[in-house]
């Protein structure tokens, strides 16, 4: 634990984050076909989004990883497109089915392949 971090702040944190998951990730820990969001506008998850935002900026905020703000956001814009076209789809089989095969040896070579082939050094 951070010095000066409470773990009724780490508790908090965390209670807040999940609520988060538990809006972007239900239909991936779901299995069955169903469609990306239980009601038909975008409204319920701006209001996730809002009161997640004030909450976090009561304690202070959180300073997640660039990456995880770009999957985030690719992951609510695309949820957007499948609750316009009102797509209904059993998301846990298919994210399922797309990383079985995952190998982090085999990433690992092809990022050091790419990286090569860029001229940029490996990260550390």
């Amino acid at each position: 634990m951070r010095p000066g971090v409470s773990r009724t702040w780490r508790r908090r944190t965390i209670d807040i984050l999940n609520r988060w998951a538990a809006y972007v990730y239900a239909p991936l820990m779901d299995d069955r076909a169903r469609k990306i969001q239980d009601t038909s506008t975008g409204v319920y998850g701006r209001e996730i989004a809002e009161t997640v935002h004030q909450d976090l900026r009561k304690i202070g905020g959180v300073a997640p990883p660039r990456e995880f703000v770009f999957m985030d956001r690719a992951a609510v814009g695309l949820g957007s497109v499948f609750l316009h076209l009102k797509a209904e789809v059993n998301w846990h089989r298919l994210f399922n089915s797309l990383i079985e095969d995952f190998s982090t040896a085999a990433l690992a070579k092809r990022q050091a392949t790419t990286f090569k082939a860029a001229g940029v050094p490996l990260p550390e």
